[in-house]
């Protein structure tokens, strides 16, 4: 006979069972945005989840049940986008998709606070997948955003194909901790890296 362990009804039950949000074209929020320096540059970083559809509050969703069972779970729908240099052309685009998405907001450049105006604002976002080594160098998938439109602007979108890694015969594949901006500015960082939530 088995018996029940103490605690055994209030315990969350961890099934290892992972769920991925699949490449596509979504309609999201904003929860928190702010400014911050990296690499002596600045960069916008932005918390989001999904407003629409089957996936509405994805990140969410996923965050209160990793925390279920990891107390330094961490919300991975984070964005961050470096605001010069290579990257300001597609923070130029992120703010005017986040006008445009928003009926009569216009962003309050130099307000003390104005990053509070962003909260509750929609955009648009391609989402692909992209793959990526573990620290133990088991290859994974991580769901990223790929662009931000208007909301508008997702009619005219295409879901992007799965970005994969080639095998290491063909080149180096760099390891997952490599933070640094892509030619178009935007940070690759994988879904499962540690970092904290700046808006918890």
């Amino acid at each position: 006979m088995i018996s029940k362990p103490k605690g055994y009804d209030e315990a969350p039950a961890y099934t290892g069972e992972f769920s991925q949000l699949p490449a596509g074209l979504y309609v999201c929020e904003i929860l928190g945005a702010k400014q911050e320096e990296a690499n002596g540059r600045d960069r916008f970083v932005m918390q989001f989840d999904i407003a629409e559809g089957d996936q509405k509050g994805f990140y969410r969703k996923q965050y209160d049940a990793e925390k279920q069972v990891n107390q330094n779970a961490k919300y991975k729908g984070v964005h961050r986008q470096y605001m010069d240099e290579s990257g300001l052309p597609f923070f130029k685009g992120l703010m005017t998709s986040v006008e445009r998405s928003n009926e009569g907001f216009h962003f309050p450049w130099g307000t003390k606070g104005n990053e509070k105006t962003l909260v509750g604002k929609r955009f648009g976002a391609v989402m692909g997948r992209e793959e990526f080594l573990t620290d133990d160098g088991r290859k994974r998938m991580a769901t990223k955003i790929v662009q931000i439109r208007s909301i508008d602007g997702l009619k005219d979108a295409r879901i992007p194909e799965d970005k994969l890694l080639e095998d290491q015969a063909g080149r180096d594949v760099p390891a997952p901790e490599n933070s640094q901006p892509d030619g178009d500015g935007f940070m690759s960082v994988p879904e499962g890296i540690d970092e904290e939530l700046p808006f918890m």
